[in-house]
């Protein structure tokens, strides 16, 4: 398959109708039938998204450096490596009638090993014929070898399609507690008009700091409020995957599920102490974790009563450009009333001082300025007096 299209091709996208929200650029395109060429990766225009991850399927085997593969037994199935193979430009995951233990189907699908967080993720994609069949592009922390894991916070379904009703597109956010209840937020099924396993389609989530809003074919179907005051924020891993889940129609076995592409566009970048350590936190001096809550829920805060004890936090930006810097202030009664930040943005440092003492607890504005892409620029909050607290910061993309 081809992989080109002009950046025309991005401006005379399809409009979409009656929506709140515009898509970010990567979902305005038209999609192409199963013959013809695939959307390009480019760089989203106007938006200020760059693309952070993709796998265009393009090899002839799985490249497991960035995938795990889904390993577990549930509902109806095993899922194993073997059923997931590349060739011809894209994913497939066979559906077989395969005595696997207790399990008489077997199916699979990959798990990225890289977790990410707020940005928009894509998928252009082929449910299976006959039913029986569970299809999903959805985010979740996890490798695959277990949906029921401590790690399972944020779930995101960008879609869950049976395809005894492939015409019928299940959306939305679940919040998961540690005793497994969980709460649906935004939960919609979108009805767009086509059969799902008769040709390709794009699929994308937006997901911000306040909402998820979901994305077929570059229209909005659907958007979840989803604020991290009320609700955890995890990083997520991106599942691609397909499993046995209802009465599976036999005649129509072998069946495979397709992905032609997976992608995911970064545009403000938000390092926290609870981020993996290639996300770009560190410490200096003595810190603890602290009861107070981080920005999101069911995320800790850390402080530090150590002299010069400090904390950076260090982004990885994927592009240059004019972004906003914002710090979480923790607000507490003996924190530091004089904690000074330096901004460290194309080669000049910029400080300012803080009371955590004193206001709201929130984020607030360190100010405006030009980066340049990698890892060079940083903020680094150093303990004046009291408890130091450290949480997260955020360099917003002003486009």
């Amino acid at each position: 398959m081809s992989r080109r299209f002009n950046a025309l091709a991005v401006a005379a996208a399809a409009a979409i109708v009656g929506a709140s929200l515009a898509a970010p650029a990567a979902a305005r395109q038209q999609v192409a039938p199963p013959s013809g060429a695939r959307p390009e990766v480019t760089t989203p225009a106007g938006d200020g998204y760059t693309l952070a991850f993709d796998d265009e399927f393009d090899g002839s085997t799985v490249d497991t450096t960035r995938w795990n593969f889904r390993t577990d037994q549930k509902a109806k199935s095993a899922q194993l490596a073997r059923n997931v193979s590349e060739g011809g430009g894209v994913l497939s995951i066979a559906l077989k009638k395969e005595q696997y233990g207790s399990y008489a189907y077997t199916a699979g699908g990959v798990v990225s090993k890289q977790p990410f967080r707020y940005g928009y993720y894509e998928t252009r994609a082929k449910t299976p014929v006959g039913a029986g069949w569970h299809t999903s592009f959805w985010a979740m922390a996890g490798d695959g070898t277990d949906t029921y894991t401590p790690r399972r916070r944020t779930e995101i379904d960008q879609f869950e399609i049976n395809s005894s009703a492939p015409q019928n597109i299940s959306q939305g956010v679940i919040a998961w507690r540690a005793d497994g209840s969980s709460t649906s937020i935004g939960r919609r099924t979108a009805q767009p008009g086509f059969d799902t396993s008769a040709g390709w389609h794009t699929y994308g989530f937006d997901w911000t700091e306040d909402r998820v809003a979901f994305y077929v074919d570059g229209t909005l179907t659907d958007t979840a409020t989803y604020p991290p005051s009320a609700d955890t924020h995890d990083y997520l891993n991106i599942w691609l995957t397909s499993i046995g889940y209802e009465t599976v129609d036999e005649t129509k076995l072998p069946a495979t599920a397709q992905f032609d592409y997976v992608r995911y566009y970064q545009k403000d970048y938000y390092v926290d102490n609870d981020t993996p350590a290639s996300y770009g936190y560190s410490e200096n001096g003595a810190w603890n974790d602290s009861t107070l809550p981080g920005f999101t829920v069911g995320n800790t805060s850390r402080w530090s009563a150590a002299p010069g004890a400090s904390a950076t936090w260090r982004p990885n930006l994927r592009a240059a450009g004019h972004y906003q810097v914002y710090v979480y202030r923790t607000v507490y009664p003996g924190s530091d009333t004089d904690s000074r930040l330096d901004v460290v943005h194309g080669g000049t440092t910029t400080t300012t001082h803080l009371n955590y003492t004193t206001g709201t607890t929130g984020w607030v504005s360190l100010g405006a300025w030009d980066f340049p892409a990698g890892t060079g620029s940083s903020v680094t909050l150093t303990r004046g007096n009291g408890n130091a607290r450290a949480d997260a910061v955020k360099f917003v993309r002003e486009v």
